[in-house]
């Protein structure tokens, strides 16, 4: 476990050096997605039209049913169909359409609140235990699509293997660089407008 853990690091922060900030919560997404997959390996691994429909959100515009809030409310049409999409095509979903129906004035205080990931909202019916963080993401997606990058911090942190050190992109460190680096390969450093390294470079 102490290697994994020591690999794991050392491969975030060697490939983190060469990421903008914009793409380094990304990296350890697709890291956590695979250590997930290799954990649930013996159940098939993990539900790809899971992770396919997290990252789409619902492609349906179609609603059978009237939108429970009410047409022109914080709840538009468009999540609607959504989630109706969500209860037909995922197993692990099926009924949460009528249960939000239910209790449509949860999920308007949910929407409503400045922190949709505390655990302090427990989720109506069976879905605040029976959905993991991954899938009450795919959830928050549908809800509040602005949320969705708290939701996938929470997932990482949550992660046995990962945790917080993953979601904090790590500072530059030339000294860090040059120790790794070797006197037949160049370095190469993308500045940003109004960047200059070299008081960095100088130091080392």
């Amino acid at each position: 476990m102490y290697f994994i853990k020591e690999f794991l690091g050392n491969l975030y922060r060697n490939v983190s050096r060469s990421l903008f900030v914009k793409d380094k919560l990304l990296f350890s997404f697709l890291i956590c997605l695979k250590i997930m997959d290799e954990k649930l390996a013996d159940k098939g691994g993990i539900n790809v039209a899971e992770v396919r429909f997290l990252m789409t959100g619902g492609t349906s515009v179609t609603i059978d049913r009237p939108n429970p809030a009410g047409e022109g409310t914080w709840f538009s049409n468009k999540s609607w169909a959504g989630f109706m999409q969500l209860s037909r095509e995922i197993p692990v979903f099926k009924g949460f359409d009528l249960d939000m129906e239910k209790h449509i004035k949860f999920w308007e205080d949910l929407y409503n609140s400045s922190n949709v990931t505390s655990d302090e909202h427990i989720w109506p019916g069976k879905w605040n235990d029976e959905l993991t963080i991954l899938q009450k993401t795919i959830v928050i997606r549908l809800l509040r699509p602005d949320k969705v990058i708290m939701m996938i911090q929470k997932l990482i942190s949550a992660e046995e293997e990962m945790g917080q050190y993953y979601i904090i992109p790590p500072s530059f460190d030339m000294e860090e660089i040059v120790n790794d680096s070797m006197n037949n390969t160049p370095i190469i450093i993308v500045l940003s407008p109004g960047a200059d390294p070299m008081v960095d470079i100088m130091e080392v």
